[in-house]
């Protein structure tokens, strides 16, 4: 008797052991979280603070926040944002967002710039803004009056790019960048050796180049690598 309980023990008790031991399929959710997670492995945010000068005294600022003020900066004004999603049709992608491509690739621009000019100063605890030459047009840090639809596209493409740097022969590089005027400029030029140029890399994202062909176009044998 005892040896027959003991068996219908084993038998109950296997789909439990089996459920155990197999891993259930990920939901949307879960790669949601994977996603996030894999973000968060970039020290960026963790390893520096980045201080602005400003009248009403000196703030600090983590580096991801200081890439979403650094891109409303730099954004030329003649670019005006749409009030939904801006999709190309492409012969590869039936749904493309030439915004999103467009800020994603400024974004790695200006974060890899920072992060350059953090290593070339040693690494420090607190980065001064100033001393980097980057805000080449004037940095606001109160940007609540800004835009609800140029805001949100910034901020999604920052969140969506956290972390990403551009890299050569595995050493972040130092990542020129400017911009020109609306005109002939916009379709003509091309940048190439001088670096990225704000006004013709919306045009190639409108032309529906990804960030990383357009980071491309204006660099030359890059990666684009999340900062660790």
């Amino acid at each position: 008797m005892k040896k027959i309980l003991r068996v219908f023990i084993i038998v109950i008790s296997l789909p439990l052991i089996g459920s155990l031991l197999v891993k259930p399929p990920k939901t949307a959710r879960d790669t949601t979280q994977s996603d996030a997670a894999k973000n968060d492995a970039s020290a960026i945010n963790s390893a520096f603070l980045v201080t602005v000068h400003e009248s009403r005294g000196d703030f600090y600022y983590a580096p991801e926040k200081i890439v979403e003020l650094m891109v409303v900066a730099q954004i030329p004004e003649e670019i005006v944002f749409s009030q939904g999603e801006d999709y190309v049709e492409t012969a590869s992608q039936s749904a493309y967002d030439s915004e999103q491509e467009y800020l994603k690739a400024l974004a790695i621009v200006l974060r890899t710039n920072l992060v350059y000019e953090w290593e070339r100063e040693g690494r420090p605890e607190n980065l001064d803004l100033d001393s980097t030459g980057l805000c080449i047009q004037e940095l606001r840090t109160d940007t609540d009056g800004e835009d609800a639809v140029k805001k949100k596209e910034i901020e999604r493409a920052v969140a969506f790019t956290y972390g990403a740097v551009i890299t050569k022969e595995k050493n972040v590089i130092a990542a020129p960048f400017f911009t020109s005027s609306q005109g002939s400029l916009l379709v003509e030029e091309a940048g190439e050796g001088d670096g990225f140029s704000l006004n013709y890399a919306y045009f190639l994202a409108q032309d529906g180049m990804d960030f990383y062909k357009i980071l491309q176009r204006f660099y030359d044998g890059i990666s684009v690598v999340i900062y660790e």
